[in-house]
């Protein structure tokens, strides 16, 4: 069985996303926060237990912005892991630090490969990085375009929700891509990144592909792009029927160790469920959401 990091070097001690007088105050606030508030959870948390025929596969790709692919695939993957009851699967195809596993907490996730005995869920949970209830995750050379058919499709049958992220135009990404339900793009806030988002959105194969695209615009630094205009930005690509998300700045993420949920930021926390719920919404009802909503 898979072990936690218990033995690993201590980890730098971790910051809180949001400061001590806005947790404080939050705190004091909660219980007289509007009743609008709690139906929004509400409404959240169902689209996040949606549930379909077969198993969900999403992408998450960076596209040569250099943005953290994997703190977002382990925060959209936990917030799954939490809402639903089927169990959820986070792939790594990325060789950038910090990895997913880091992300995770977690050590020797396992790899895919004709080593792995995907007969049954049994033998191959043994051979897999187990993360919490109902999540696990697994690593996947990007070179290897093969480990997607031979290992990840046998391997998601047991999953209800399948992440896989990656760097995009490696071969295992392009292959995984074939099958995909939905494809969460993620991209710095920045004019030279969200040039590249248009790029691919207008090599996306037609309305039911953009229906099933979710873009996330994250802040790895304070205002790292100044001149960059988010409401414009927004509705450029909310208008081509991809949904957009804007991810802001959040000093615990931002440290590349452990993210611990109860750290980060709450808007990053709101952040991250919509777009878990929107690229799920979006991977069981694909052409039907072709509205794209700006965030």
């Amino acid at each position: 069985m898979i072990k936690t990091q218990a033995g690993a070097a201590p980890a730098p001690r971790a910051v809180s996303g949001d400061g001590w007088m806005r947790r404080t105050g939050r705190a004091v606030l909660r219980p007289f926060l509007p009743v609008g508030g709690v139906e929004a959870a509400i409404e959240i948390g169902s689209r996040l237990q949606r549930s379909a025929a077969t198993g969900r596969r999403l992408l998450v790709e960076d596209l040569d912005s250099g943005t953290d692919t994997a703190v977002v695939t382990a925060l959209m993957a936990r917030a799954l892991a939490h809402y639903r009851r089927d169990r959820v699967l986070a792939v790594s195809s990325s060789r950038r630090e910090p990895s997913l596993a880091t992300r995770f907490g977690v050590e020797g996730p396992g790899e895919l490969g004709p080593q792995l005995d995907t007969t049954s869920f049994e033998s191959a949970g043994d051979s897999i990085g187990r993360v919490g209830d109902r999540l696990w995750t697994v690593r996947a050379d990007p070179d290897d375009a093969d480990a997607h058919t031979a290992g990840l499709l046998p391997l998601s049958r047991f999953f209800g929700v399948t992440l896989v992220e990656g760097e995009s135009g490696s071969p295992f990404m392009t292959s995984a891509r074939a099958d995909a339900h939905a494809r969460v793009l993620v991209a710095r806030a920045t004019r030279d990144a969200t040039r590249k988002v248009g790029r691919a959105l207008d090599r996306a194969d037609g309305d039911d592909a953009l229906a099933r695209t979710v873009v996330v615009l994250t802040e790895e630094l304070p205002r790292e792009d100044r001149g960059f205009d988010g409401v414009h930005t927004a509705q450029v690509i909310a208008d081509s029927g991809a949904a957009v998300l804007r991810l802001a700045h959040d000093r615990h993420v931002a440290q590349g160790s452990v993210v611990r949920p109860r750290r980060i930021r709450e808007v990053t926390h709101r952040t991250v469920l919509a777009v878990a719920a929107e690229a799920l919404v979006r991977a069981i009802d694909g052409s039907a959401h072709r509205d794209g909503r700006g965030r």
